[in-house]
């Protein structure tokens, strides 16, 4: 039997397994949204953490947190984003339009770990809270069109370049291998011109 801890938030308490680090919104969404089975991409979450430790960094700059919270801050989303936690982000795909709730997995799920970390207790959101702290100086309004550039600039740096690459050679190497073929060629479904 998995254990439970208790969760507070603006609603009330909600009940999250203890081996889980998200809190209490992310677990009201998984309630709330059980619409398919398609959740959210994980360069969509990595691309968070990448905001979640910039503003980190920036939090620090601007004396808004202590070098304490902002190194566990980067520390935590550091984590995330080497995949390590990549089932501690489960929301789907299907919920509000800005992205709230998936901001709000990451935002929790970066300060519980920093609160382990720093041997805190899970859920208490001391002395790191996911929106004042993780969340400073943000809105999902903001962070997740930005989200959705960084991962799209990812994806076409790590996927779709290689395939790119692997298309040319491709082509390459066909071209020189029926390089002495004459065929006849088409437009418009009929016999056009050699080529």
């Amino acid at each position: 039997m998995v254990r439970k801890r208790i969760e507070k938030d603006t609603l009330g308490n909600v009940s999250v397994d203890n081996d889980k680090f998200w809190g209490a919104q992310t677990q009201r969404s998984l309630q709330n949204f059980k619409i398919g089975n398609d959740i959210m991409p994980i360069e969509i979450i990595h691309a968070l953490a990448i905001i979640k430790l910039s503003c980190a960094k920036t939090n620090l700059k601007q004396k808004s947190i202590s070098s304490k919270i902002a190194n566990a801050i980067v520390q935590s989303a550091n984590t995330v984003l080497t995949g390590k936690y990549d089932d501690q982000f489960p929301l789907s795909v299907w919920q509000t339009g800005s992205g709230t709730q998936t901001n709000m997995n990451a935002n929790e799920v970066i300060s519980n770990y920093a609160i382990k970390k720093l041997k805190g207790e899970i859920g208490s959101k001391k002395p790191i809270h996911p929106n004042d702290h993780v969340n400073l100086s943000q809105s999902s309004n903001d962070t997740f069109p930005t989200v959705m550039h960084i991962s799209c600039n990812e994806l076409i740096e790590k996927k779709l370049n290689n395939s790119i690459k692997d298309l040319i050679k491709e082509l390459s190497k066909k071209s020189k291998i029926f390089k002495d073929i004459i065929k006849i060629g088409r437009t418009h479904t009929q016999d056009a011109t050699p080529i």
